[in-house]
């Protein structure tokens, strides 16, 4: 027996493909349907599903989020992916690595009819194999399935770490995540940085870019070599060139391969970007060096689609003790007048220049000179100068306050303990950029809320403001604001007698499906419900 399981939010478009297409002359015995993810998980949970037909946009978790569940739980299903987007057709083979087929809604009969065909061959080839090599091919399948995401959990893991990345904790994660790492084999990392998109989407659309942005990057900076490309904490995508055979991706080839995979991302994903190609380096120094092709991207403000080669002579004239880029951050808690974490940064600063092998004068004259164009324009926008923090006092001197790591540390803390106060004076306790991109959002939260208008308002570049989110909040954007469309539909309707409907579009839900849907994903019951258990209460 042959089950078919089709999910699609579309109720018509769902009852279109179960009634409308005659699913017994594939070869199917038996068809089910599901409105959204949840309700699929549930089908295949109590049913044996051959062949997945799934939509990828729909509201709260896509058909990609159920295809990611699905190569966990079940990675014998086959997936063929829908989408109504006409802006899809080069993601078509991108996101097709890991589906079986990928068609345009929507699609007609005869089209469902032959794919969901060739999905049977499929499925009917691989049963003509003895038992022992089913058995095997299993095994092999499931393990197969799951390397690459035990792999690239390993990485996300590894390039985080605040401490270094020495043998001894490599071979812990390894072990944890089952990777097989050679703490000596060179790998070559590129950052890929979204600088802008030159269409508008909403946050979903641009989650499902992102991932068929990491598909071509595997296709065209990786190709045929071993390698490796994955999305680290922070939202930042990584692409990781693996040496082989005492043989690595050349700088010059990267370069040319980054041209080319910026220019059709330009074409085909609307967006502008730019890649950040790194020297080669072992495993162990890979969190160093990818920390510096982070600092190079926090530092790009002006070029955009462009390929940047780090160069480590650049580097050795600029602050090449710091593998951290610890000024940017400064800066930014500076800016939003964070003592506490300014405090923490500079002990985890010093902590890590007493590990330096090699510390001379002349590297603590730079950090000396380096904090100080932190501060300057920021007292400049006060009026104030360098020489006013110290009223009736000497201005320390560099050769005193550079003369040893201790004093130098200290001289950090006084001047951090002297800049707050005239940035933010009698004691206010400054808002974050992120708390006011909150009150932004509560003030706006019937309106379409897009990524670029809220970079916008927060003069944040949009990817990093992304990152810088989730940072402080432990959750995505689109997660806060369904969290606060929410939140006020149940104010809305436990304190009011406005229409259901109604409430819909005060909080941002123009497609009152789409409303309930989203309502019920968040608190278990519909609006409906929820309003009489409130009255009831």
């Amino acid at each position: 027996m042959r089950n078919l399981l089709i999910v699609d939010d579309e109720v018509y478009a769902l009852q279109a493909m179960l009634e409308g297409v005659d699913w017994n002359a594939a070869g199917i015995d038996q068809v089910f349907g599901a409105c959204d993810v949840e309700e699929a998980r549930q089908v295949i949970r109590t049913h044996a599903i051959d062949i997945l037909i799934c939509d990828i946009e729909m509201p709260g978790e896509t058909g990609l989020d159920l295809q990611s569940w699905v190569l966990k739980h079940d990675p014998g299903i086959l997936t063929i992916f829908l989408t109504g987007h006409a802006l899809f057709d080069y993601a078509q083979t991108a996101i097709k690595l890991n589906s079986f087929d990928y068609l345009l809604k929507p699609a007609p009969a005869d089209q469902l009819l032959k794919v969901v065909t060739r999905a049977l061959e499929k499925i009917r080839d691989g049963e003509q194999r003895t038992r022992t090599n089913e058995v095997y091919e299993t095994v092999y399948k499931r393990w197969k399935t799951h390397k690459p995401l035990l792999t690239e959990r390993f990485w996300k893991d590894a390039v985080s770490q605040r401490s270094a990345l020495t043998p001894q904790r490599l071979q812990k994660l390894a072990e944890l995540y089952g990777a097989e790492i050679d703490p000596e084999v060179r790998v070559l990392p590129i950052v890929i940085s979204v600088e802008e998109w030159v269409r508008e989407f909403n946050l979903r659309d641009e989650e499902v870019l992102e991932y068929a942005l990491r598909n071509a990057a595997r296709e065209i900076l990786l190709g045929e070599k071993p390698g490796e490309v994955f999305q680290d904490h922070s939202g930042l995508n990584i692409v990781l060139a693996y040496e082989q055979d005492d043989v690595i991706l050349a700088a010059s080839e990267a370069e040319q391969r980054c041209q080319r995979y910026i220019q059709e991302c330009g074409t085909y994903f609307y967006c502008r970007l730019s890649c950040y190609v790194g020297a080669p380096v072992a495993v162990t120094e890979l969190q160093g060096m990818l920390n510096e092709l982070m600092d190079m991207e926090r530092r790009n403000i002006k070029e955009l689609e462009e390929v940047f080669v780090y160069d480590e002579r650049d580097r050795d004239q600029e602050d090449r003790f710091l593998p951290i880029p610890w000024f940017s951050e400064l800066s930014i808690l500076f800016e939003t007048g964070k003592v506490e974490d300014l405090r923490e940064r500079v002990d985890e600063i010093f902590d890590l220049l007493a590990a330096q092998d090699g510390l001379s004068p002349e590297m603590l004259r730079l950090y000396y000179h380096a904090m100080l164009h932190v501060v300057y324009p920021l007292l400049h926008q006060k009026n104030v100068s360098i020489r006013s923090l110290y009223p009736g006092e000497r201005e320390p001197e560099e050769t005193v306050v550079t003369r040893s790591l201790p004093q130098l540390k200290q001289w950090t803390l006084d001047l951090i303990d002297r800049v707050i106060p005239i940035l933010y004076p009698d004691d206010q306790n400054p808002m974050s950029i992120v708390d006011q991109l909150c009150i932004y959002i509560e003030n706006h939260i019937g309106e379409e809320l897009m990524r670029e208008e809220l970079a916008a308002f927060a003069g944040f570049n949009p990817a990093y403001l992304s990152r810088l989110f989730r940072k402080e909040k432990g959750m995505s954007l689109s997660e806060f604001i369904l969290q606060r469309r929410v939140a006020m539909a149940k104010t809305l309707l436990s304190q009011s007698t406005v229409k259901v409907t109604d409430i819909a579009g005060k909080v941002g839900y123009y497609n009152y499906s789409h409303f309930t849907k989203m309502f019920k994903k968040c608190t278990g019951i519909t609006p409906q419900e929820f309003r009489k258990q409130s009255r009831t209460m």
